[in-house]
């Protein structure tokens, strides 16, 4: 166990005032109390066959079925694109909680607007071939942020979020879920000091942890753990001290 300095009672306080439009819950101050844990849902996109992977040439996956077929949210988040691009013919682009971005494209008719926000598992839109297409299906992508270039390999990304490729849409979630607290939490390739930063959260974030490890040990926000969190969405880790729990090492997650 590690020994609070800050409390609880406050924090669920301040997040509640907040909640109500009292006072803004910034993202912002390194002294904001940490907020509850969120579970951060993850849903199938799309039922059909897995006809292209993701690869150096292809940025995502294509999921092939018949012209008509659902297509749903990944995750809840803010729609950010819905309208006709090259290449797509239409398209979506949702930002989600974390910061994490899902992409959909070749679809004939989409049901959502930009800045509608959206709940995992929800409709957005009717699988199509406008575009560059030789047949019904969509393309899905995943990117670490908005500002990001190229997509992620989609697989690991939903895997993460309890979705195995091919898969049956309202299937979903994963079973151990937190909130970061703080600001400025860097994301590190290993649980090491020393490791490069992968990015940076500016705020409480809900995190999806597959697993922890013991690295190197920090000292923050008057806490010492050597205990790190792998967040598979983020691409890297973060110190068990920004994982809004009691436990230095955090229960029910498994050891990398």
């Amino acid at each position: 166990m590690r020994t609070l300095t800050r409390s609880k009672s406050i924090g669920l306080f301040i997040a509640t005032v907040a909640a109500a439009g009292l006072v803004p819950l910034a993202a912002g101050t390194a002294e904001a109390a940490p907020v509850a844990a969120v579970a951060a849902a993850g849903s199938c996109p799309a039922a059909g066959t897995v006809t292209q992977w993701y690869h150096s040439g292809h940025d995502g996956v294509d999921i092939a079925n018949n012209r008509g077929t659902a297509i749903y949210s990944a995750g809840a988040g803010t729609v950010i694109v819905s309208g006709t691009a090259s290449g797509y013919g239409q398209w979506i682009r949702i930002r989600h909680d974390d910061g994490t971005v899902t992409e959909y494209g070749h679809m004939y008719e989409r049901t959502v607007s930009v800045n509608q926000r959206v709940n995992s598992g929800q409709l957005i839109a009717y699988m199509g071939s406008e575009g560059q297409s030789t047949g019904p299906h969509l393309h899905f992508e995943a990117h670490a942020s908005t500002s990001s270039t190229r997509g992620m390999d989609p697989v690991p990304y939903l895997s993460a979020r309890g979705v195995s490729l091919p898969c049956t849409p309202g299937t979903g979630t994963p079973s151990t879920n937190f909130t970061t607290w703080g600001t400025s939490v860097r994301v590190r390739t290993e649980p090491r000091l020393s490791a490069g930063v992968v990015r940076t959260l500016t705020g409480p974030t809900a995190v999806y942890v597959q697993c922890q490890t013991r690295g190197d040990s920090v000292t923050a926000e008057g806490y010492t753990n050597d205990a790190w969190s792998y967040i598979p969405a983020l691409g890297g880790y973060i110190t068990n001290i920004y994982i809004d729990h009691p436990d230095a090492w955090l229960p029910g997650v498994n050891q990398c």
